[in-house]
């Protein structure tokens, strides 16, 4: 025999022991996963097309809407292999550029990213109302739009 039988009272020590652990390690598991903030930025598709002047030959625009949430910060460094324009919509977004001192857009107000220039921070200042920015890029077929820094 591969083991041998327990009395009564010791097996259900046992069993009661291993339910404990596990109910124990799930919770702590669980309360891992509550912890986890969402996503500080989101991203919704508005509109894309090929540009059709011959000297922007294989050259499209992208735009989508992004939303930074309340009190939300991206401090993941990268880079977008096209040129980059930001319209702030609604709310207010703090933008920093090669690890410089961030600049304040408010809604009404544009910023450029030239081609391949470091992007550190993105930042909504705001704790209560979430900021939203349109976003353009101008890039050409076959560039990654996005390229995080590894270091």
């Amino acid at each position: 025999m591969f083991f041998k039988i327990l009395p009564i009272k010791t097996g259900i020590v046992l069993i009661l022991s291993i339910l404990r652990i596990s109910t124990g390690f799930s919770q702590h598991q669980h309360a891992t996963q509550m912890e986890k903030k969402p996503d500080p930025l989101s991203f919704a598709p508005v509109f894309a097309t090929m540009l059709t002047d011959p000297e922007l030959k294989d050259y499209k625009m992208e735009s989508s809407l992004m939303t930074v949430a309340p009190g939300g910060q991206d401090t993941v460094a990268h880079r977008h292999d096209a040129e980059l324009f930001g319209y702030i919509v609604e709310g207010k977004v703090e933008i920093g550029l090669d690890k410089g001192v961030p600049k304040t857009y408010t809604a009404g107000q544009m910023f450029y990213e030239k081609r391949n220039v470091m992007h550190s921070l993105t930042r909504n200042p705001d704790p209560t109302t979430p900021a939203s920015v349109l976003i353009i890029f101008i890039i050409k077929n076959g560039r990654p739009g996005y390229t995080k820094e590894y270091k």
